[in-house]
């Protein structure tokens, strides 16, 4: 099967929702990790504060990768305008 090309507005839409997963999956690393440290403060001796912050930095991680994608949609976005 051949893949139907997206329409300008679905470009718009994809490259939306891409920005608000950014964004709270950004915001969500920060907000483990500030458990996290609030974790350890409390009880240095948790072994789980170590998948806590596994988790924040993946979610981080994966929300600075996004960036490139974004960048790449909305350049393409302005070309076609």
């Amino acid at each position: 099967m051949k893949k139907d090309k997206q329409k300008p507005a679905d470009k718009d839409k994809v490259l939306h929702n891409m920005i608000k997963m950014r964004r709270w999956s950004i915001i969500g690393g920060f907000a483990v990790g500030a458990q996290v440290l609030l974790n350890i403060v409390t009880d240095p001796n948790s072994t789980i504060s170590v998948f806590q912050s596994l988790l924040a930095l993946g979610c981080m991680g994966y929300g600075l990768s996004m960036t490139p994608k974004i960048r790449k949609l909305s350049q393409s976005g302005d070309n076609e305008k």
